[in-house]
């Protein structure tokens, strides 16, 4: 029996990367089970994939002279497109085994191994995703002008205010059956926009998410519509798209955590520049102040505060422990360098 596995990575695509993915062909018998054998994706066991290897000249990762780039296989879940499949996510490495500059998993595990590791940090990541016609316009905007203004869209239900509710559904289908560690779903506030939640530990939670992009972008294949994480997909009077990161430590989730989720934040306004560096392309046309935002030149934090850089919610305050939601990084940040960053400044960790 053979079993097809995806390799999945992210590519050198400037300025925000782009995933890429080939397949394989694995005989069973190496002791590698099809994929609707695992009860839980955690129980997959990754050794059982090989590494393998991809063209970088082709994915702007090597010069063709020296093409050669090693996948190394760290993440794997269901296909729920391919029966017994699997989706293996692999980091990027040199032809020499270097780590690749582009690898951002990379550094969030030296991080870990520095001392992050010790909070049990967890993260919920927010991945607000809009779904564009093949005009390039978002869906449920006329050819030729503006639909309503923003108000009826957010969690909505209805002709009239949803648009793309086949492949919205399509997509909650495929998380599930792939084992994606997702918490949610939603409409966002523009028209066409919607919304994953994808949590978990350091690791899990940015690796789920890449994994879910992914699988936005397959189920678009089905549906004659793009999917697009620009943080402004649409000019005017109309909400932009982020990745909100909500994020804790073992000490903040503990009765009495709310003064450690009080010095989180203010670790984190002491570095605004080195969190926005990271927080995703285009952060200017999104961060304006407008449109539940804070802007990109300011630093605030407030509980409830859907203005604010970094929200405490409501719940937090009033509890003293929990957990606090940076609302700055954009749909097209990678969720490697913003879990990284935050631990590193909240850890006190170098780099």
């Amino acid at each position: 029996m053979t079993i097809l596995a995806q390799y999945i990575w992210i590519d050198g695509t400037a300025p925000s990367q782009e995933l890429r993915g080939k397949t394989r062909v694995i005989k069973s018998g190496n002791g590698l089970l099809p994929s609707t054998e695992y009860a839980d994706v955690a129980d997959i066991p990754i050794e059982h994939f090989p590494e393998w290897g991809a063209d970088g000249s082709s994915t702007n990762q090597a010069a063709g002279a020296d093409s050669d780039i090693k996948l190394v296989p760290v993440r794997a879940v269901r296909d729920p497109f391919r029966t017994g499949g699997f989706l293996v996510l692999c980091e990027v490495f040199q032809g020499n085994g270097d780590v690749h500059e582009t690898n951002h998993r990379a550094r969030l595990r030296d991080a870990l191994g520095k001392g992050a590791e010790a909070v049990e940090g967890w993260f919920g990541f927010e991945q607000e995703y809009t779904l564009m016609n093949r005009s390039d316009q978002p869906l449920g905007f006329p050819q030729n002008g503006y639909p309503g203004p923003q108000g009826p869209y957010y969690c909505a239900v209805g002709s009239n205010n949803i648009t793309g509710r086949n492949f919205y559904e399509d997509f909650i289908n495929a998380t599930l059956d792939a084992g994606i560690s997702v918490t949610g779903y939603n409409w966002e506030v523009m028209p066409g926009q919607a919304e994953v939640q994808v949590f978990g530990d350091a690791l899990v939670a940015p690796d789920h998410l890449w994994l879910s992009r992914w699988l936005l972008h397959r189920t678009s294949e089905s549906h004659n519509i793009t999917v697009t994480l620009d943080p402004k997909p649409a000019t005017g009077d109309w909400n932009g798209a982020g990745m909100h990161t909500n994020f804790s430590t073992k000490e903040m989730r503990e009765d009495g955590g709310y003064d450690a989720i009080i010095a989180a934040c203010e670790a984190i306004g002491k570095r605004i520049e080195e969190h926005l560096a990271v927080y995703g392309e285009g952060y200017e046309r999104r961060l304006t102040g407008a449109h539940e935002t804070a802007s990109y030149s300011q630093f605030s934090y407030g509980a409830a505060d859907r203005t604010a850089s970094i929200r405490l919610p409501r719940q937090v305050a009033d509890e003293g422990k929990g957990y606090l939601e940076d609302r700055r990084p954009n749909a097209n940040a990678c969720p490697y360098q913003v879990a990284d960053r935050i631990l590193r400044t909240v850890c006190g960790i170098a780099g």
